[in-house]
């Protein structure tokens, strides 16, 4: 059975600031506002939380606490997303920001968004972060808060293409990042991996990437991917084990986790962060290929035949 709470999103109540008013079954506790939650959409998102969990655990070798649960808050109108991101966190947001996980109130605030096929995987991605939050608390570096949590939260299957093998639109939108990543590999602009490693906030991206703060989504992304498939490609294991460790240690760690991580790769990698960052250029470059050849079999797939053509 669909539902929404009967709140109007407009009137923010006590319940509401002290969330009081989540409820649910699984993984998932909900609050809508003028939102109708369908029962599909709470099986997708427990089912993709139970699999985050799994990938988060299995990522870093650390388990999740037993009395773990997400609260979603999911409003109908931007509006109403933003006058409540302000009174109850003081944030200030635009549309860009399609939702955020809030470390200080355990809960994820979202809207309906404008195409509506972004909801699922941004409740997915702001669940990574949920799921990082419990295992780590708020101690590791920020490209891997976001990169990892882009990369578990798009990683279903189920989310990326359809049962004839199409393209979903999060499939399509990792297939352009590949192709995007490469074009700057071939312009000789990807970014230093020792200057990445140590942005910590969302100016520094907006700085490095002329702007573009998406960019150091992509960054993140496509590093987190290098550190988990390369070596399962490569039938080893030790490029995710040695992650694992850099975070371990940056999470224990007094110092700045973006240091500390990026200390222990250039320690643990071999031939340190250079050949680290080699590395990630040649994924990039096999992945580009491997994305182009893919649009190419596709278009030659629907390209008429000759036959057909000239009858």
């Amino acid at each position: 059975m669909a539902w929404s709470l009967p709140v109007s999103a407009a009137e923010i109540t006590p319940a509401m600031l002290r969330g009081e008013d989540f409820r649910g079954l699984g993984l998932a506790k909900f609050a809508t506002h003028d939102y109708e939650l369908k029962p599909e959409m709470i099986y997708a998102i427990n089912f993709g939380l139970t699999n985050l969990v799994y990938a988060h655990q299995q990522a870093f070798r650390q388990r999740i606490p037993n009395t773990f649960v997400i609260r979603y808050r999911v409003f109908g109108r931007f509006e109403d997303y933003e006058k409540y991101s302000e009174a109850k966190y003081n944030k200030k947001i635009d549309k860009r920001m399609l939702g955020y996980f809030s470390p200080r109130g355990k809960e994820i605030v979202t809207w309906r968004q404008e195409a509506p096929w972004r909801l699922l995987p941004t409740m997915q991605h702001e669940g990574c972060h949920a799921i990082m939050d419990a295992m780590f608390g708020q101690s590791l570096p920020f490209w891997m808060i976001e990169g990892s949590a882009d990369w578990l939260g798009e990683a279903p299957a189920w989310l990326k293409q359809n049962n004839e093998g199409e393209l979903l639109p999060v499939g399509k939108d990792q297939q352009m990042r590949w192709l995007r990543l490469d074009q700057l590999r071939l312009a000789g602009k990807l970014p230093a991996m020792d200057k990445y490693l140590l942005s910590d906030d969302y100016k520094v991206w907006e700085k490095m990437f002329g702007g573009d703060i998406g960019m150091g989504y992509d960054i993140g992304w496509s590093v987190f991917d290098f550190f988990i498939k390369s070596g399962e490609r490569a039938g080893v294991n030790w490029p995710q084990q040695t992650m694992a460790k850099a975070v371990r240690l940056s999470q224990t760690s007094q110092e700045i986790s973006e240091v500390v991580f990026a200390r222990a790769l250039h320690q643990e990698w071999p031939s340190g962060i250079p050949m680290f960052e080699k590395g990630w250029h040649s994924w990039i470059k096999l992945n580009g290929e491997a994305e182009r050849a893919k649009i190419k079999a596709q278009r030659a797939k629907q390209a008429p035949s000759p036959s057909s053509a000239f009858p």
